[in-house]
């Protein structure tokens, strides 16, 4: 597990890579305008601290009877960061992505982001370890999380937009997704490296 100020840094990794919520804001600001799909950001919020509240009880429920969950799931979100960075590399869905959703409402993304995998690579891989002691500090882990989560969700409503538009000189979707997929790989080394700790 990232058990120092590393965790942050995977955190703004995770949130920043394309992915179905990124795309859902990009194209919401795309069609429906920047001011509208700010207004979506906590129902993200709320989507992604259900999805991970989840994910740890499940794995704190099952700690008893098997503990070995823990560390499947950290091994699953490993091999969910590598299919991730490869699928980036060859891919550019983020226009089709925007051709098919035009229109955005709230239960579409909460669900959205609900489903995203990126809930159990946070609960298992990425959060540190000492998050699930206490209260105290899963409020404070969330807090950080919601800190970091905002300024990335507006970056995506504004790069996402001016990238659907062709408006920012010299990039599109496929060097976007490339680059993703490279800081993906570079930021998210300290998880890999959690997984060989256990």
């Amino acid at each position: 597990m990232v058990e120092n100020w590393l965790f942050i840094f995977a955190i703004f990794a995770v949130l920043l890579i394309p992915g179905p919520t990124n795309a859902l804001l990009a194209s919401s600001a795309h069609h429906q305008g920047i001011f509208k799909t700010f207004s979506l950001i906590p129902i993200q919020l709320l989507g992604y601290v259900y999805g991970i509240s989840i994910w740890s009880l499940i794995m704190h429920l099952t700690m008893p009877v098997w503990p070995m969950l823990t560390s499947i799931l950290h091994a699953i979100s490993a091999l969910y960061v590598l299919w991730l960075a490869f699928h980036l590399w060859k891919t550019v869905h983020l226009e089709q992505h925007s051709r098919k959703n035009t229109t955005l409402n709230r239960s579409q993304l909460f669900i959205s982001t609900l489903k995203n995998p990126k809930s159990l690579l946070f609960a298992a891989g990425i959060f540190p370890q000492w998050t699930w002691d206490s209260f105290q500090n899963y409020g404070f882990v969330i807090g950080v999380f919601c800190l970091i989560l905002i300024p990335c969700a507006l970056a995506w409503i504004y790069f996402g937009r001016k990238v659907l538009t062709g408006d920012v000189k010299g990039m599109t979707a496929d060097r976007l997704y490339k680059g993703s997929a490279m800081f993906l790989m570079l930021s998210m080394l300290p998880v890999f490296v959690g997984f060989f700790d256990f």
